[in-house]
């Protein structure tokens, strides 16, 4: 049986794709079974594995990315049943939307649920109006990301809504170290192993979500 692992929010810009790239990356260079499934409509995560064996089409495969059309519900179901019974993880690239009726055959089958966000508060609305759907749709448990953080502190009543996002998400799931600002994370490849430095910059983070994969 596999771990499926969502990457979603309805907040676009969060990062979503990148992390579910680089988490990707992550557990092949740890050695973990693991396959990406692109769910969303633009197809970002799917273009940019085009886009690098075009670039450079001798290198080889490390880890899979297969298609998911989320318009057909029992395409949906079929794909789900299947990855399901795959050994390793699945790691489940979302729509940043809930329009989908058929997205709720994939939040069900979940077992964790990773929200890239920051601490905007567009992006704290938006966050806190999707776990208030997913958790009718799902039981998985949560992880909160916060992504593509500026490390320049704020105001002090910026400082004092972070803490108090923090606190909130706290009792919701799990509020993960933060991933900053970077330009190396976004530079991501799908056929390459990070980096040193992208590696460093993620590590905290995808090792406490390993963490609580293990405990599931």
């Amino acid at each position: 049986m596999s771990t499926i692992i969502l990457f979603s929010n309805i907040k676009g810009g969060v990062g979503k794709t990148t992390l579910c790239a680089n988490f990707a990356e992550y557990l092949s260079m740890k050695g973990v079974s693991v396959i990406a499934v692109d769910a969303d409509l633009q197809a970002s995560l799917s273009r940019h594995r085009d886009r690098d064996l075009e670039a450079d089409p001798g290198q080889t495969v490390p880890w899979a990315i297969a298609r998911l059309n989320t318009l057909d519900g029992k395409i949906v179901k079929e794909a789900m049943n299947e990855y399901k019974e795959q050994d390793g993880i699945v790691l489940i690239d979302c729509p940043g939307n809930l329009n989908d009726n058929n997205l709720a055959i994939i939040y069900a089958v979940a077992d964790l649920i990773v929200i890239p966000m920051a601490y905007d508060v567009d992006t704290i609305d938006a966050t806190g109006i999707f776990v208030a759907v997913i958790r009718r749709q799902s039981k998985a448990r949560l992880v909160f990301v916060p992504n593509r953080i500026n490390v320049t502190e704020g105001k002090a009543r910026e400082r004092e809504m972070r803490d108090e996002t923090i606190s909130v998400l706290g009792r919701l799931g799990t509020v993960t170290p933060r991933i900053k600002q970077s330009v190396v994370v976004k530079r991501y490849s799908t056929l390459y192993p990070l980096d040193k430095y992208q590696y460093a910059a993620v590590e905290y983070t995808f090792d406490r979500i390993i963490e609580i994969i293990n405990q599931l």
